[in-house]
């Protein structure tokens, strides 16, 4: 049997999601064979990734643009948009070939309208596995009424996802109404092994430990004014050589990620689907607090906030507030907060391959 995972390259979350279900299928059925289509860098893959799979460098799923990890290009994702649409069949007949090439048993997107369009004009049975779809996000920042040529873009990226075979939604996802939603627990990845002996790698006198991770769009952030803790260091990746004695760039460490999750005291993220199941997953050692950049307009943010702050002690902040006292008192009182009560986390990834292998 051949799998053909779509996966969008819109941050990290989306490949954080697959990778979870791809290294599912390797770890319990090892004869399937993966084809990844994807603009993520195939290092991403090849860190999450234990077994063999072939990488195809293509995709047209651009997810929405972003000024930054917060915030919505939404002109030019609207213009972006309507030249997709404008060009659709023809972009769809590009990945139809790449098909026809596999030949795979099933296509499995996060998210994309084109894979999905292509599988289905070839008869491929397909799954569609993400907390959202783009459609609903296109409707949120770029559909207008008053513009006929949003509703036509809107109408057409929907029409496709409701063709889907089987549309997986893991916790905590964006219901959409009028589809048959497979509803799944959340997907994540957990560290492999005891996680990595962190404060060896930091300056003496570290005794607690910091992890900036905003996803993968770049953000520059005023860490002059970010207060000095004692006993606490910060991990960042910025731009900037020369950081404060208490500030390491990630990058230097060479630390996988989710050792460095599960290995810190403290995580400054955004609303995510994948770095929010991540940190849930690791809610068992009730080590880890979460603070989150304030993210209202984000359809999946109520959602993701809601899950989250029930696993974990949470708060969420403003981007301006990061800074001085305010943001001591911030870290001071979470520090100070008791951990919720345990709730089991299911594994999303093997509902959804017992699931769609018992359907193929």
């Amino acid at each position: 049997m051949h799998f053909c995972f779509s996966i969008s390259a819109h941050g990290f979350g989306h490949g954080a999601i697959s990778t979870s279900v791809i290294e599912r299928l390797m770890q319990d059925f090892p004869e399937i064979k993966i084809t990844v289509l994807s603009l993520l860098p195939k290092s991403y893959l090849d860190s999450r990734l234990s077994g063999p799979f072939t990488h195809i460098e293509s995709g047209h799923d651009f997810g929405m643009l972003m000024h930054s990890p917060i915030e919505v290009d939404i002109q030019n994702s609207r213009l972006k948009y309507q030249q997709l649409f404008d060009n659709w069949q023809q972009v769809v007949n590009q990945e139809i070939e790449i098909l026809k090439q596999l030949k795979p048993d099933c296509v499995i997107s996060n998210i994309s309208p084109i894979t999905l369009d292509a599988a289905i004009q070839l008869n491929i049975p397909s799954a569609s596995v993400a907390p959202f779809n783009w459609a609903q996000i296109y409707e949120r920042y770029c559909l207008d009424a008053q513009q006929t040529k949003t509703q036509a873009v809107y109408k057409q990226m929907l029409a496709v996802y409701k063709k889907v075979d089987y549309i997986y939604k893991p916790l905590p996802s964006v219901p959409l109404a009028g589809v048959n939603e497979i509803k799944i627990a959340s997907i994540n990845s957990r560290p492999k092994g005891v996680p990595q002996k962190l404060l060896e790698s930091l300056p003496e006198g570290t005794s607690k430990v910091a992890l900036v991770a905003l996803g993968g769009f770049p953000i520059s952030l005023d860490l002059k004014n970010w207060p000095v803790i004692p006993g606490w260091h910060w991990l960042v990746d910025q731009p900037e050589n020369r950081l404060r004695n208490d500030m390491t760039q990630i990058r230097d460490l060479n630390i996988p990620f989710l050792q460095l999750l599960a290995s810190c005291d403290l995580i400054l993220t955004k609303p995510g689907y994948g770095t929010y199941c991540e940190i849930a997953a690791i809610a068992e050692h009730k080590k880890v607090r979460v603070i989150s950049l304030a993210r209202p307009d984000w359809p999946e943010t109520p959602f993701l906030n809601e899950f989250l702050a029930a696993r974990v002690p949470f708060t969420e902040l403003h981007i301006e507030q990061l800074q001085g006292q305010y943001l001591t008192a911030v870290i001071e009182k979470l520090n100070a907060l008791d951990y919720p009560q345990q709730q089991v986390c299911e594994d999303g990834s093997l509902q959804l391959v017992k699931h769609l292998l018992q359907q193929l």
